[in-house]
């Protein structure tokens, strides 16, 4: 950060100010402490966004440059997947306007099935299920984390060998 402010003076001089009368020091222009260009989000999104990325939000609170002030003001709220999410500040609940007997006895029940069958609750699901395959020993290593039946795995630094992999029926027999 420094250095950019060093070198934003340096080119400010070098350039030549022609505005700023021989003598007088050149201010530089402070820059923002985050990159908030980088964040490509909708307006009513960012909210969730700086939940989940409290440091960012801890730096935009501080940074005068910030252009996501307002939106601090609602930082408790979450998408729902979340463990410190509570439901009164989730993204949204299902509303449901008609129950199906066959998986619902109750328009609660209805809107509870949805919500873990298809919503950030089926999201939240796989969160609590993954588990550690591989651990890195060293940074740079491999690790790779799946969820059960590997629906959901996240890898780092894994090399698979696709070239010439290997047939086999098993797989395809009932």
């Amino acid at each position: 950060m420094l250095r950019l402010l060093a070198l934003s003076v340096l080119l400010c001089e070098s350039f030549g100010n022609k505005d700023i009368e021989p003598g007088a020091a050149a201010i530089p222009q402070i820059l923002p402490a985050y990159n908030y260009s980088s964040i490509w989000l909708p307006k009513e999104h960012i909210p969730y966004f700086l939940h989940n990325n409290k440091e960012i939000a801890r730096v935009c609170e501080q940074d005068s440059k910030c252009p996501f002030k307002e939106q601090l003001a609602a930082l408790q709220s979450c998408w729902g997947y979340e463990e410190d999410c509570k439901s009164d500040h989730r993204f949204s609940y299902p509303v449901c306007t008609h129950v199906d007997f066959g998986w619902a006895r109750t328009m609660e029940a209805a809107q509870h099935v949805y919500w873990t069958q298809a919503d950030f609750g089926y999201v939240m699901d796989r969160l609590n299920e993954l588990k550690t395959l591989c651990n890195p020993v060293r940074p740079g290593d491999s690790s790779l984390t799946c969820s059960s039946f590997t629906r959901y795995c996240r890898a780092t630094n894994l090399y698979m060998d696709l070239r010439n992999p290997r047939r086999n029926d098993e797989r395809l027999s009932a």
